[in-house]
């Protein structure tokens, strides 16, 4: 059985303008969260979206924590050592 290593951040981490289309990259989505892999080629895939906040971000916490998906949830703790926007 393969397992992966899920990590849940707050949406803080997420830039403004990218949270508004995060929910059309994610594997599941609804109103307020939203989960991401950190996976090479899905990183790839949110590149060619012009989302470079969030692969940036991605890439960050995949090096850190050996994360291999990320749920961006709004009543999660924050990352201190990492980028957080105030919106």
């Amino acid at each position: 059985m393969k397992t992966h290593n899920l990590i849940i951040v707050s949406t803080a981490h997420l830039h403004p303008l990218e949270a508004k289309v995060i929910n059309g990259f994610a594997y599941v989505a609804n109103d307020e969260c939203a989960m991401i892999s950190t996976q090479d080629d899905m990183i790839d895939f949110y590149k060619n979206g012009d989302l470079v906040c969030l692969v940036d971000f991605l890439t960050q916490v995949k090096a850190k924590y050996n994360a291999n998906y990320i749920l961006f949830d709004p009543d999660a703790d924050v990352l201190e050592d990492l980028k957080i926007y105030d919106w």
